[in-house]
C-alpha cells in the first residue's frame, strides 16, 4: 500500500490530545473513541492506495483501409494484426473499408465507418474511439497504420487527451495512392461581387512532378474563368501546391453553384470538386450632382453592372438621409456646397469618420473651393487643400474737397487744411476722380471734378487758396452735391476742412439726403480746439467721420473707400499631360501609360499624408488623391468625370475600367456594423460576428442577424464581450454548404452572403496540409516511427 499524501499522517500525533494536557479527559472509553478518530482521520487524508502488479498493457491498432491508402502488402498487414491479437488485452479499430478475412484473437473490432460514409478517414473520431477502450489508469498504447490524410481533422481533442494521458503513440506510415491534379481548396481574398471582377484561388495538388493542365471554373455548361497551371520541376515536396487564380465577374448576387474542374495533360480523368460561391450586391452609389446634365445616366451607363448608381434630390432630406444610409460610397459632383444641406454634411462627414462610408469629390467650375466648400466640414475631410487665389481691388473714388477760406481760416489752419487735401488726394488712385471747392463768403470749383491722375491743376488751385472773406458753408455743400449726382463711382465722398466757426442752417436734412443717395461726408477741424458739436453731428448725419487736426503733427489718415478682392477662377482649361503616380495595385490591369490629356481640372494642393494617384506632369497639381479618414476612405478627383474636362478620357478605350477601379477601391470596406466568419469545431459550427464600430455603438438597438437563406431558420447570437456575437450551428454533411444572409438590426437592408461549408471533405479531396501529422505526434506521445515491411510491437 502507498500514500499519495503522507503528510497529512502528522495529524495523528493530535492522538494523544485526550490522554495527555489541557484536553485530557477522564473516562477512558471516551479517550480511546476520540483517539481513533484522529487516527482514522489522518489516514483518510493522506490518501492509501494499494499497489497490485499487473502485466497487462492495453495496446489499440488504427488501421487506414480508406480510399486514399494505396494497396498495400496485405500479407504482412496480416502478420502484424497477428502479433498484436496475441496480445492479452487488444483491440482493433479499421477507418473505412472492411478487411476481407477479420483476424482473430483481438478482444474488439470496431468499424469506423458506414454505408454512407465509406472510404471516409475520420482519424479524430478512430483516436476518440480508441481511448474510450483503454480502461482509465492502466498502461496503454495507441498504433496508427494510416497515410495520415484526414477527411475531417478540425476536432484535437482526442489528440489532446492522449498526450494527456502520457498514451504512446506510434505510427506506421501507409503509402497513398498516386492522384493526378486535384483541386482541395477553393479561397477568395476579396468579397465577390455582382458586375465586378472577382478571383477565386483554387490550390491544386499532385504527386506528379510535372503535372501541367487547366484550371475551370464552371456554372453548369457555362465556363466562367480559367487557366493553365504547371508544376514546380524543382520542388522537394512529391505533393507540392499549385495555387491558380481564376478571374471572373458575376452576373447575379446571390449564391453561385459552381464546380472546379481540373484536366490534366496526363490522365484522361478530369477531378471536379464543388463549391458554393457568395455573390455580394452591386457597390451602392448615391450620386450629387447639379450641375452635369444627365451625369447619374452617364456615370451608370460607364461603370456597368458593378455599381447601383442612385441620384437623389438634394431638396429633399428626409428622401436624401435613406438613401445615404444604404450607400457604400457617395459622389459630390460638380455640386455647390449651398445645394447640400447642413444637417446632410454632417451627416456624411459622421458616416465616413464613424462608419466607414466612401465618399469621392469630383467637379470643376462649381465644385472644391469655387464651390463654396471653403471652412465647411466636409472640407477637413478632403485629401487636397482647396486652393482659391484672390486678386485684390481698390474700387472706384469721387472726392470732393470742401475747404474753408474764410478770414477765420487765416495763418496756420489754412495751410493745415490745405495739407491734409493734399496727403488724402495721395491715397487715391489715378482711375479716381477729385473735384475741390472753396468757400469764404461765396462758394466756387477751385478745381472741377477730374481724374486724380491730373495732380499738377489739382495742386495748384491748392496754392492759389487764401484765407479771407466770412464762413458760408451750407451753399458749398449742395454745390458738391450737385456735382456727385451725375458720377458714376463705386465711392463718393464729402470733405469739410474747418475751424469750426460756421453759419447756422438747416444741415441736417442735406446731410440725410446726401447720405441716403451713397455720399458720404466726413468733417475736419482744422487748428481750432479739440471737439466741435456742430462738425460731429454733420459727420453723424453724412454718415462719415470727424477728425481733429490741431497741428502739423497730427495729420490724418482719412479713409475714403474699403479695398475688395475678387476670387479668381481656379479650372484650368486647355490640354494638360497627366502622369500616374501610384503603382499596379491600385490600377489592376489597367495601362495607365495610355492615359491621354486632360481637357480641364482644377487647380488644387495635396495635403500631408494624402496619396497622388495621378498628378499633371508639368505643374505637379493633383489630378486623383485619396487617403483614409476616420474608417472610410475619401478621394478627390479634380475634374468632371462625364463632363468637358474629360472629354479625352471619355475615349480612351480602358476609361470606364479605370474610373470603376477608382470608385471600387474608394467604397466602404467596412460599412456594414459587423464581419462575419465562421469556425469549424468538430460537429458543430460559429459563426462569429465582430463589430467594426466603436463600442459605444455596440448597442441592443444594433446586434448581428443572420438566418439560412430559403428557410425561416434564424441564428441565435449570443453576446461574448461588447462587440464579441457567437452562434452555434450543426455543421452541414459532407459535400454540402450552408447558405446564410447576414445584416444587422440597425441595418436590415445591406445583406451579406455567407457560406458555411462542411468540414467533412472527400477522400480524394483532402488537403495534404490540413490532415494531421501523425509523425510530429508520434514524436510529443513518445512513440515510434514504422515503416510498413517493419516490426510494428
Amino acid at each position: 500500500m502507498i500514500l499519495l499524501s503522507p503528510w497529512w499522517c502528522l495529524l495523528a500525533l493530535c492522538a494523544l490530545l485526550p490522554w495527555f494536557g489541557p484536553l485530557k479527559g477522564n473516562n477512558r472509553v471516551q479517550n480511546v473513541l476520540r483517539s481513533l478518530l484522529f487516527v482514522c482521520l489522518a489516514l483518510a487524508l493522506s490518501q492509501p492506495r494499494l499497489r497490485v502488479e499487473n502485466d497487462r498493457v492495453h495496446r489499440v491498432v488504427i488501421l487506414d483501409r480508406s480510399d486514399s491508402v494505396a494497396p498495400t502488402d496485405s500479407e504482412n498487414v496480416s502478420k502484424q494484426l497477428e502479433k498484436f491479437s496475441d496480445s492479452p488485452a487488444a483491440h482493433l479499430v479499421v477507418i473505412g473499408n472492411p478487411i476481407e478475412t477479420e483476424p482473430d484473437g483481438f478482444a474488439s473490432t470496431k468499424y469506423l465507418s458506414a454505408e454512407s460514409t465509406k472510404g471516409d478517414s475520420p482519424l479524430p473520431a478512430a483516436i476518440a474511439l480508441a481511448q474510450t477502450l483503454i480502461p482509465a489508469g492502466d498502461a496503454a498504447s495507441v498504433t496508427i497504420a494510416s497515410d495520415s490524410l484526414a477527411t475531417a481533422s478540425d476536432d484535437h481533442r482526442s489528440i489532446a487527451a492522449l498526450r494527456q494521458n502520457e498514451i504512446p503513440v506510434h505510427w506506421v506510415q501507409l503509402p497513398s495512392v498516386k492522384r493526378p491534379p486535384t483541386p482541395v481548396k477553393v479561397q477568395w481574398p476579396a468579397a465577390l461581387r455582382k458586375g465586378t471582377s472577382s478571383r477565386v484561388i483554387v490550390k491544386v495538388v499532385s504527386d506528379s512532378e510535372n503535372a501541367s493542365g487547366k484550371v475551370q471554373l464552371r456554372n453548369g455548361s457555362e465556363t466562367l474563368a480559367s487557366a493553365n497551371f504547371q508544376a514546380d520541376s524543382t520542388a522537394t515536396d512529391s505533393t507540392a501546391a499549385q495555387y491558380v487564380t481564376l478571374e471572373f465577374e458575376p452576373k447575379d448576387a446571390g449564391f453561385l453553384d459552381a464546380q472546379v474542374v481540373v484536366s490534366s495533360d496526363d490522365s484522361a480523368t478530369d477531378q471536379s470538386m464543388s463549391v458554393v460561391l457568395p455573390i455580394h450586391d452591386p457597390h451602392q452609389l448615391l450620386y450629387l450632382g447639379d450641375l452635369q446634365t444627365g451625369g447619374s445616366e452617364k456615370l451608370a451607363e460607364m461603370l456597368g453592372a458593378g455599381f447601383d448608381v442612385v441620384s437623389a434630390d438634394t431638396k429633399d432630406p428626409a428622401a436624401l438621409n435613406r438613401q445615404l444610409g444604404k450607400a457604400d460610397l457617395v459622389m459630390l459632383d460638380d455640386l455647390a456646397a449651398e445645394s447640400l444641406p447642413t444637417e446632410i454634411e454632417n451627416k456624411l462627414v459622421d458616416a465616413v469618420k464613424q462608419d466607414g462610408l466612401g465618399l469621392v469629390m469630383s467637379g470643376g467650375r462649381a465644385a472644391f473651393g469655387a464651390g463654396g466648400w471653403h471652412a465647411r466640414p466636409i472640407e477637413s475631410l478632403l485629401p487636397v487643400e482647396l486652393v482659391q487665389k484672390e486678386e485684390k481691388r481698390d474700387p472706384s473714388t469721387s472726392l470732393v474737397i470742401v475747404i474753408d477760406t474764410s478770414g477765420s481760416m487765416s495763418g496756420i489752419r489754412v495751410q493745415l487744411a490745405k495739407e491734409v487735401a493734399r496727403l488724402t488726394m495721395r491715397r487715391l488712385l489715378p482711375h479716381d476722380k477729385v473735384g475741390i471747392v472753396e468757400f469764404y463768403g461765396a462758394k466756387r470749383w477751385a478745381a472741377p471734378l477730374q481724374p486724380a491722375s491730373n495732380a499738377i491743376e489739382l495742386q495748384r488751385a491748392l496754392n492759389r487758396m487764401d484765407a479771407g472773406g466770412g464762413t458760408v458753408i451750407l451753399p458749398a455743400l449742395e454745390e458738391s452735391f450737385y456735382g456727385l449726382q451725375n458720377v458714376d463711382t463705386r465711392y463718393k465722398h464729402v470733405i469739410v476742412l474747418t475751424d469750426g466757426g460756421v453759419e447756422s442752417g438747416d444741415f441736417e436734412s442735406l446731410m440725410r439726403r446726401m447720405a441716403g443717395e451713397g455720399i458720404n461726408v466726413s468733417t475736419v477741424l482744422c487748428g481750432g480746439g479739440y471737439h466741435s458739436e456742430f462738425l460731429v453731428n454733420i459727420a453723424n448725419w453724412g454718415k462719415g467721420r470727424f477728425y481733429n487736426v490741431p497741428n502739423r503733427f497730427n495729420l490724418p489718415e482719412i479713409l475714403l473707400k474699403q479695398p475688395s478682392t475678387t476670387k479668381l477662377p481656379s479650372y484650368r482649361p486647355g490640354s494638360h499631360a497627366v502622369r500616374a503616380r501610384s503603382g499596379a495595385g491600385w490600377w489592376g490591369d489597367v495601362d495607365m501609360s495610355e492615359l491621354p490629356n486632360l481637357a480641364g481640372y482644377v487647380e488644387s494642393k495635396s495635403r500631408v499624408g494624402s496619396e497622388v494617384l495621378l498628378e499633371t506632369a508639368l505643374e505637379k497639381h493633383p489630378i486623383l488623391s485619396t487617403w483614409r479618414y476616420g474608417l472610410g476612405r475619401v478621394t478627390a478627383l479634380t475634374t468632371e468625370p462625364t463632363g468637358n474636362g474629360t472629354t479625352p478620357w471619355q475615349q480612351w478605350p480602358d476609361y470606364s475600367k479605370a474610373l470603376s477601379r477608382i470608385l471600387q477601391r474608394s467604397a466602404a470596406d467596412a460599412r456594414d456594423p459587423f464581419q462575419f466568419n465562421v469556425e469549424n469545431d468538430g460537429g458543430k459550427v460559429i459563426v462569429h460576428a465582430i463589430g467594426q464600430k466603436s463600442r459605444s455603438k455596440m448597442t441592443t438597438q444594433n446586434m448581428p442577424v443572420a438566418k439560412v437563406a430559403d428557410s425561416d431558420e434564424t441564428l441565435n447570437f449570443i453576446r461574448r464581450s461588447p462587440d464579441r456575437f457567437v452562434a452555434f450551428l450543426p455543421a452541414p454533411p459532407k459535400g454540402q454548404s450552408m447558405r446564410i444572409q447576414t445584416s444587422s438590426s440597425a441595418t436590415p437592408l445591406r445583406q451579406q452572403h455567407l457560406v458555411v461549408a462542411s468540414p467533412t471533405v472527400e477522400e480524394t479531396h483532402v488537403d495534404p496540409q490540413a490532415s494531421i501529422d501523425l509523425g510530429k505526434l508520434a514524436d510529443v506521445a513518445g512513440g515510434q516511427r514504422f515503416s510498413l515491411t517493419s516490426d510494428w510491437i
